[in-house]
């Protein structure tokens, strides 16, 4: 690694608006995070969001910045009509695909590679999907259709095939939610879900599709307690990330937090932060856009682990153009 090489912050920021007020520049400017998090609040048409990315693009001073969004069709877009496309929920491929799989992979596949193409030309380089929960009887509602299926098999195959058709365009994917939300009766936006279920069933059913799509490159740990498991938070247990996510499942990709001021998880940035970094994380994201936040947590949140970063930089230069 080059001795003048410019390591970011291991931390990705929402922002408050349609453009950067120059407040926010100069803050991001002296944080230099790993990238950013787009929501419906910044996006109000195609030429506008395209001069936001690259003007957050031309802020950080290093080579690798990320910029992300949460299209998974549906009920959780934040590109929506009439200035962009509407897409079908996982549930509808799902439902296609007890009829005939190989053609609901195809159609996933399709329409994964449309998305893709949407956020490629505004310069957006990574999806937060696919959702790779797999849904019980009981599965919150937060969840619900942005499920697949009940089927581990289903959804590990449509999974992949998102997965596929995001890559094939440029576009970087994130697992939602290692090692799994299907199970829980709860909304992590809300509350912090209680897990009960048992490792044999976790191992035979929530862990299977992480487990099939373990070589991607991103995964976004659920803000859940597996009971079973450990006491503490998923993204805040080594248990969790250690035995579970690297050895259990194999994942060997980047590892980031869900959003840090959900009410899941709880204590002060400090504590958080410390937390989910020490337990193995490697990046932190915080969506609000609240500068005071900002500006508190750039004196809390590290320099990205250098371990973590050269994962960051062997991912194909074509998923920075």
């Amino acid at each position: 690694m080059s001795v003048k090489e410019i390591l970011p912050k291991a931390i990705i920021f929402g922002l408050k608006g349609y453009s950067v007020t120059n407040e926010e520049r100069k803050t991001f400017k002296n944080i230099n995070p790993l990238g950013f998090i787009l929501f419906e609040r910044n996006c109000k048409n195609f030429k506008q969001t395209k001069l936001l990315v690259q003007e957050l693009k031309a802020i950080v001073s290093h080579k690798f910045p990320l910029v992300m969004i949460d299209q998974e069709g549906g009920r959780v877009a934040r590109l929506k009509k009439p200035n962009w496309r509407e897409y079908p929920s996982a549930k509808f491929f799902g439902n296609k695909a007890k009829q005939n799989l190989s053609s609901a992979k195809d159609l996933v596949l399709k329409n994964a590679e449309k998305i893709g193409k949407e956020l490629k030309k505004m310069g957006i380089n990574v999806n937060c999907a696919p959702v790779l929960d797999v849904k019980y009887d009981y599965t919150h509602n937060v969840i619900g259709d942005r499920s697949f299926s009940s089927d581990p098999k289903i959804v590990s195959e449509l999974g992949k095939a998102f997965c596929d058709g995001l890559k094939k365009v440029g576009i970087i994917p994130i697992l939602k939610h290692i090692p799994g939300h299907g199970s829980s009766k709860k909304d992590s936006h809300k509350e912090t879900p209680l897990v009960n279920t048992d490792l044999k069933l976790l191992n035979n059913k929530d862990f299977v599709p992480f487990k099939i799509l373990n070589n991607e490159l991103f995964a976004m740990i659920a803000h859940i307690i597996y009971k079973k498991i450990d006491s503490s938070l998923a993204c805040e247990s080594k248990i969790i990330i250690h035995r579970i996510i690297r050895k259990k499942i194999r994942f060997k990709g980047i590892l980031i937090s869900d959003d840090i001021n959900m009410n899941a998880i709880k204590g002060s940035f400090r504590k958080k932060i410390t937390k989910i970094l020490s337990a193995g994380c490697d990046i932190v994201l915080h969506c609000s856009g609240n500068i005071k936040e900002i500006k508190y947590i750039q004196n809390i949140i590290p320099i990205i682990n250098r371990n973590s970063f050269k994962k960051i930089k062997k991912i194909d230069r074509k998923f920075y153009k």
